[in-house]
């Protein structure tokens, strides 16, 4: 038994971010629209297969960027100077609703610290002064080093990437081909959860790159295969990641989908 879940956009999506607590079922998702130079987050819960909310959040705007998903909040980076490549202000979202909580100009954020604690940094000259700060309202703190490291968070598989030349490929390829009934692979991202088998992967028709996904059993049982997209003039960056038992995965660069395995 397998529960799969979609919901498409009329953006495309950006990055996808899972909450890394283990027991979370929750994603976001960054979504733009380069015509309009538009910006909003979602999230959703593939747990209960339902988008929780899509908004853009009150002081964002088409330089602001996903940087972290951690516990009930989005962390966004904003970029006041766009020809700078440097990120000088830390936004948090409430991950229930897409409602601002806090901001905190000239701070970026460095990792999290604790369920409600998250280290931040501001510059002080040539230097970086680091402060603990409170997730829920932005209030800064002084950084000790009583935090220990996190537990009890799932970390995020992505695949392996194999192009033709790889000692690999050419086994990959002949097992794609074999189980499909004759797709010549020309590009092939590989993921496992045993007794699942995953592949995104590309072939050629008429000069136009077409990506599947097909996952299997350990005995070549196919439990899906499906197009992801058609006609893309060149191979795209890795479309599915996994987390625990969930695979999530983009379809025609817009279309949130997930499968998660019983």
């Amino acid at each position: 038994m397998h529960k799969i879940f979609s919901h498409p956009f009329s953006q495309n999506i950006w990055r996808i971010l899972p909450d890394p607590n283990a027991d979370s079922n929750l994603w976001a998702v960054e979504l733009r629209e380069a015509e309009g130079k538009k910006v909003s987050f979602a999230v959703a819960d593939v747990a209960v297969q339902r988008l929780l909310w899509h908004e853009q959040p009150e002081g964002t705007d088409w330089w602001t960027s996903l940087t972290a998903f951690s516990g009930k909040q989005l962390f966004l980076h904003n970029y006041r100077f766009p020809e700078l490549p440097e990120p000088t202000d830390l936004l948090a979202v409430d991950a229930a609703n897409g409602r601002m909580l806090w901001v905190l100009p000239n701070y970026l954020m460095v990792k999290k610290l604790a369920a409600d604690r998250i280290e931040v940094a501001t510059k002080a000259g040539e230097q970086f002064r680091h402060m603990a700060c409170n997730a829920e309202t932005g209030e800064l703190l002084p950084l000790s080093g009583e935090y220990k490291e996190q537990s009890g968070e799932i970390i995020l598989k992505e695949p392996v990437r194999y192009k033709q030349g790889n000692p690999y490929f050419d086994q990959l390829s002949s097992f794609i081909k074999k189980v499909t009934g004759g797709h010549d692979a020309v590009n092939i991202d590989y993921l496992e959860k045993r007794p699942y088998i995953m592949f995104s992967y590309y072939i050629y028709e008429q000069d136009k790159a077409i990506q599947y996904l097909l996952i299997v059993t350990d005995n070549r049982q196919i439990v899906l295969h499906e197009q992801l997209s058609e006609e893309r003039k060149g191979i795209g960056r890795s479309t599915m990641m996994l987390k625990a038992s969930t695979l999530v995965y983009l379809k025609n660069n817009n279309e949130f989908s997930s499968l998660t395995f019983s």
